[in-house]
């Protein structure tokens, strides 16, 4: 199990991270964060822990290569046509559903996450949406 995580303002429990520079904000220091103390993080690769310093470029190479032949893979180029989808643009004018869809990206527990969303209606028009672009080819 993970350590708990302390706000990064006034050190209290942390309930939020800043979609920005992934910093941990309590419920009350969050407004505050998003507005004065926002940066995007950037750590050296002297930082890092020794164990998470360096990845070989061929185990990369290997790995997206193992990818590419799982069944969830998909294209680059099918997923530049989700852009092109007015059906997608009009959705996502739609304030509750961005918003849905940032408290899923940010979620601790994206399965738990997902099952919800997935009885959510306005959740699942989006999501029939995407896969119906994606699979028009």
């Amino acid at each position: 199990m993970s350590p708990p995580r302390i706000c990064v303002v006034c050190t209290a429990s942390a309930q939020y991270r800043c979609p920005v520079c992934s910093a941990s904000c309590s419920l009350t220091c969050y407004k505050e964060h998003k507005v004065s103390r926002c940066s995007v993080v950037t750590v050296s690769q002297d930082q890092l822990p020794s164990n998470e310093l360096h990845v070989p470029a061929e185990s990369t190479v290997a790995q997206l290569l193992e990818l590419e032949t799982t069944a969830d893979y998909v294209p680059i180029r099918k997923l530049e046509l989700l852009k092109q989808s007015e059906q997608l643009k009009m959705l996502l004018k739609n304030p509750h559903l961005r918003s849905y869809l940032t408290k899923l990206n940010d979620s601790l527990r994206p399965d738990l996450s997902m099952s919800a969303a997935l009885r959510e209606p306005l959740f699942v028009e989006f999501a029939d949406e995407c896969l119906r672009v994606i699979n028009s080819e």
